[in-house]
């Protein structure tokens, strides 16, 4: 791992407040990954029977689905069967369909219907890459709220339930998204902060997830397109991701600025909670691959960034806690 200024400025962040554990989690997480071939032994063992959604999308009811749930793919159909095997398994009390956004894959994907019933399936003739997909499928959503989650994820009880109360709590609420965690329990995300210099930070990665400072709800600078519930009209409205970004990487973040730009807020809600297993969805994007999006998005919203935005690793109670000015 490149030792940059910024990450000795996390380190420094971390050391203060006596975190030894961040560094251990981080050292574990960085040389213990989950290789593929255990999620292979591990699906196998429950194709026992088809996975069922419950349909509720009758012709008298046209308003009946209140969550569009829309899931990009490529490839890496071990992943997208388990999470949609946790969303059959903890999702209650809501009425919901699911968007399978399939982008040219070439794998068991092709298949899905052998193993999913009563999920709505979205073939692209040709790879249309993430931001795009995910657009796309987008415009085939019945629901209220449009809810984007990647595959490689496993959600928890009362996941939805808990993001979509807090959606219908305040109408000034643009955006919500959970509490991510990785497979071991320690947590990926808290909320995410953006520095002025366009650089961000998933705030509270590898710590211990309990923290009081990570279990309230609060405000956000964005977070992460992992899993972000809004409404349709919003999304809509704004134009969907901005393909400027395209294939992917600061798409979430600009969505979120573009909301803020309208008069909302974007809210972590901690009581939701989303296992990610990170760089699975499209296996082929690499972090780095992001850097010139990084430099378009400063261009784009650079007087924002001057005037609302700490420097890196400064004011981090204020900025994490997103006061509506500053």
């Amino acid at each position: 791992m490149l030792i940059s200024a910024n990450r000795l400025k996390k380190i420094w962040y971390y050391l203060k407040r006596c975190r030894i554990n961040v560094f251990f989690n981080a050292l574990r997480l960085s040389l213990l990954s989950l290789p593929n071939d255990k999620y292979k032994s591990r699906v196998k063992k429950i194709y026992k029977k088809p996975l069922i959604f419950p349909l509720f999308n009758a012709p008298s009811l046209p308003e009946s689905i209140l969550v569009s749930i829309i899931i990009p793919v490529y490839n890496q159909w071990d992943y997208t069967y388990i999470c949609l095997k946790s969303i059959s398994e903890n999702t209650e009390g809501i009425s919901y369909e699911v968007i399978i956004a399939d982008d040219n894959s070439s794998d068991e994907t092709v298949n899905i219907e052998k193993y999913v019933k009563n999920v709505k399936i979205i073939r692209n003739k040709n790879n249309l890459g993430f931001l795009r997909n995910s657009n796309n499928a987008a415009k085939q959503a019945s629901g209220k709220y449009i809810l984007f989650l990647n595959n490689d994820t496993e959600v928890q009880k009362g996941w939805l339930k808990n993001l979509l109360q807090l959606m219908e709590s305040d109408n000034k609420i643009g955006i919500a998204g959970p509490k991510f965690i990785y497979p071991n329990g320690v947590l990926l995300e808290a909320g995410c902060i953006i520095w002025k210099d366009g650089e961000s930070w998933q705030y509270g990665m590898f710590d211990s997830p309990d923290r009081p400072e990570y279990n309230y709800t609060r405000e956000a600078d964005f977070i992460s397109g992992t899993c972000i519930i809004m409404k349709k009209e919003l999304f809509y409205e704004i134009g969907g991701f901005d393909e400027r970004y395209a294939p992917a990487y600061y798409e979430d973040a600009d969505l979120a600025f573009e909301t803020s730009k309208r008069g909302y807020k974007i809210v972590y809600q901690p009581s939701s909670v989303v296992i990610h297993y990170e760089n699975i969805t499209y296996k082929k994007y690499k972090p780095a691959d992001g850097q010139d999006n990084k430099e378009k998005f400063i261009q784009k919203w650079k007087q924002k960034l001057e005037k609302e935005h700490f420097e890196h690793m400064t004011n981090i109670q204020s900025a994490k806690n997103k006061p509506i000015a500053r």
